[in-house]
């Protein structure tokens, strides 16, 4: 039978916390907002219920490459870890309400009338909202102020010695661009003055669609490129993107979107992803498709959903066919770089991808590829040398 309409408090993870499971999640919100992701990383495991989580995914690709870290990786983790500062009593904590108490009556009303038709417990769904609503992570993060809040009075030790660079993205602005990939790397054209600015190409070009129209924030990568994406952007419209850039003024963005949404212009389907990687713009489900040939990829997609780590072997299976010759141009570097920052097809390259004939393969995909993904890459290409002499 269906059920009748109303919101119903279901089983929630808080039925299960122990006092021991919660001084274990007290324990990895230190460390990780000290900056250590690995100690943060073995608290979130104890907890039974963690398992399988998406943060515990981001704490293990982070952990893996603590002596790798780029100033734009610490300033991400920093512009992520605000949106789940749920502090009681804290500045951070109000402004995370607040900001999700808006996006569900501006964005996602349609999946809280969902919940209550369906006599699901609304609780849940919030979660889900703060965890994977791309408009909660902008809101909260920079119209909110909820990156400087945490800069301000959460970050400790190391994180916050090294987040220079974050302190430079508070008052980023949103805009709209056309995304192009080129033979120099990634490039964002602006719809109103047309300027025509390189990126740092972490493969926001992918996500994007054949249009290329995204609305998202340019922040300093401390690098070159001087200027990336703060975080994957969000596919739109022609229309939406020219409006955001031509009205950079702050929450200007949200009204355009909101129109577009309620036009029927852009597929709400998009404002929810669980991927929310920091150190690629490519989404793991891409790395699946990619590297998964069209007759097995509805039995891969059955594993993935049934807990097996299918993204690492995909992400193996790209790194194959990269050093094998068979992958493609330099177009299919954004799926090289995001490959060879996952923790299993980078520790599988290590062990079966690296002997002779193989350094040249692995230079060419460094020369394309951003740090982390580039030292990596060159690491491979050493050991290949290494292995040959």
């Amino acid at each position: 039978m269906s059920p009748t309409p109303g919101f119903r408090r279901g089983r929630r993870i808080s039925d299960l916390m122990t006092r021991d499971y919660e001084t274990f999640v007290d324990s990895a919100f230190a460390a990780e907002r000290a900056g250590d992701a690995e100690t943060a990383l073995a608290y979130h495991r104890g907890v039974p219920m963690f398992q399988r989580s998406a943060h515990g995914v981001v704490l293990t690709q982070l952990a893996g490459l603590a002596d790798e870290m780029t100033p734009w990786m610490w300033a991400r983790w920093a512009a992520y870890q605000c949106t789940r500062a749920e502090d009681r009593g804290t500045g951070s904590g109000e402004i995370t309400r607040a900001a999700l108490d808006y996006v569900v009556l501006m964005f996602h009303r349609d999946l809280l009338q969902q919940a209550y038709d369906e006599g699901d417990d609304p609780v849940r769904l919030t979660g889900r909202i703060m965890g994977m609503s791309w408009p909660y992570h902008q809101l909260c993060t920079y119209e909110l102020g909820g990156l400087e809040e945490f800069l301000d009075t959460l970050a400790r030790g190391r994180l916050a010695e090294e987040c220079g660079l974050a302190w430079d993205w508070v008052d980023a602005t949103m805009g709209g661009y056309r995304l192009e990939r080129t033979d120099g790397g990634l490039v964002a054209h602006d719809p109103v003055t047309g300027a025509r600015t390189e990126l740092l190409d972490l493969g926001a070009a992918l996500y994007a669609g054949p249009s290329g129209w995204v609305i998202g924030r340019l922040v300093p990568s401390g690098g070159s490129p001087a200027l990336m994406f703060d975080s994957r952007p969000l596919p739109v419209d022609e229309q939406t993107a020219t409006a955001c850039a031509a009205d950079p003024s702050r929450g200007a963005w949200i009204t355009a979107l909101e129109r577009a949404l309620s036009e029927g212009r852009v597929d709400p389907s998009v404002l929810m992803s669980e991927d929310r990687e920091l150190v690629t713009d490519v989404p793991s489900l891409e790395l699946v498709h990619r590297g998964t040939a069209p007759s097995a990829l509805a039995a891969t997609l059955d594993q993935l959903a049934r807990g097996r780590d299918e993204i690492g072997r995909a992400a193996y299976r790209i790194l194959r066919d990269a050093v094998d010759g068979s992958l493609g141009g330099d177009d299919q570097a954004p799926y090289v770089a995001a490959a060879v920052v996952n923790p299993h097809a980078y520790a599988e390259a290590q062990r079966r991808l690296v002997g002779p004939g193989r350094r040249a393969a692995w230079i060419r995909w460094a020369e394309l590829a951003p740090d982390p993904a580039a030292g990596r890459l060159a690491s491979l290409a050493e050991r290949s040398h290494a292995v040959s002499a």
